[in-house]
């Protein structure tokens, strides 16, 4: 039998859940081949994991993958090069911040 507080424990769990994990869903963490150079910032309650990349064109089925799991992203392109910036953030918390 499942108490109530196991139920919180998931929801924690699931809230705590990074972009890797919706990624790979029931099967773990997911890193994927074009998240070239990753960064994790944490701040005011909120994170921010920060993904360079120059593959941003295979990274395009995954970004909406991630934005219908919950997650804001935004992609922002480097015009003096060929890196691109990829911000990701859980969608509840960028609207609270």
């Amino acid at each position: 039998m499942r108490s109530i507080s196991d139920g919180t424990a998931v929801a924690a769990a699931r809230t705590l859940r990074t972009p890797y994990h919706s990624l790979g869903g029931e099967d773990g963490m997911q890193i994927p081949a074009w998240a070239q150079h990753r960064s994790v910032y944490r701040a005011a309650g909120r994170t921010l994991y920060l993904v360079e990349t120059d593959r941003v064109d295979d990274a395009k089925l995954d970004l909406k993958r991630l934005d219908r799991a919950g997650w804001d992203v935004q992609v922002t392109e480097d015009p003096t090069g060929p890196i691109t910036r990829i911000a990701l953030t859980r969608k509840e918390l960028a609207q609270a911040a």
